[in-house]
């Protein structure tokens, strides 16, 4: 569902269950050059340890993806990892779904 908050952004959430990954959206009206995101990932028996922000940042026109990770330590398995790539791919597949729509 899309919302519009006090700051004049649009934010979305959406959950991609096949990569395991929260991604919360947003962007600001009427401009879809930026689009940035908070991420988190979903581990089987998640309790919420994870902040909504584990993974932040934005993806521009160029498909320059700019990540920040919160300031702690993660097990960073190959399963995980590869998950992270995918999670670059869908991303960047929300960007270009979001300026489709604005054309």
């Amino acid at each position: 569902m899309l919302h519009l908050d006090d700051k004049g952004s649009f934010q979305y959430t959406k959950q991609y269950k096949a990569i395991a990954f929260m991604v919360s959206f947003s962007y600001r009206a009427n401009d879809y050059s930026n689009l940035f995101f908070r991420a988190k990932p979903i581990e089987p028996g998640d309790n919420g340890n994870f902040p909504m922000d584990f993974i932040y940042g934005k993806i521009d026109a160029d498909f320059e993806l700019q990540i920040g990770i919160r300031e702690f330590q993660i097990v960073m398995t190959k399963d995980l990892h590869e998950r992270m790539g995918l999670l670059y791919d869908e991303i960047r597949n929300e960007y270009v779904e979001l300026n489709n729509k604005h054309l």
